[in-house]
């Protein structure tokens, strides 16, 4: 099972700050979706840093990433599409195997995310964090019961 994880917004909830600041519970939170699926990092975030935070966070080596654009950008407030929809659809189409389920965790899913999520021929669930809160114990444990449920 695959976890599509963003960075800014779930685990670097909205702030003053741009610097990522991952709080001990937080990262408590992304070592247990680990033991849950593979993380894939869903993220704007260069290659670079999300090396440096796979191993912060003592994940795996072969934690994967999603290219996204780097003039990528999106409006929080607004209702149109999801931003990251289309990259993240074409690199789940190239994957060799399809994979057995899907969670993907941002905070800037709209509804033509839910609606692609809702056409997949493998379970998919949608977790749309607040992004001044980020990802909480709840939204971990959304994720635990979904995974029992497969």
């Amino acid at each position: 099972m695959l976890i599509l994880l963003d960075v800014d917004g779930v685990l670097n909830p909205q702030s003053q700050h741009p610097r990522l600041v991952l709080s001990p519970d937080r990262a408590l939170l992304v070592q247990r979706l680990a033991g849950l699926g593979d993380i894939v990092w869903a993220t704007t975030w260069s290659p670079t840093h999300t090396f440096h935070l796979t191993r912060d966070l003592e994940l795996a080596d072969t934690t994967e990433g999603i290219a996204f654009p780097r003039d990528m950008h999106a409006d929080p407030a607004a209702p149109a599409p999801t931003p990251k929809l289309h990259w993240v659809a074409r690199w789940l189409a190239r994957q060799d195997d399809p994979p057995r389920a899907v969670v993907w965790i941002d905070d800037l899913l709209r509804a033509d995310a839910e609606d692609w999520a809702a056409a997949q021929p493998y379970p998919t669930l949608l977790v749309h964090p607040e992004p001044r809160a980020g990802l909480t114990s709840e939204h971990v444990d959304e994720v635990t019961a979904f995974v029992a449920a497969l």
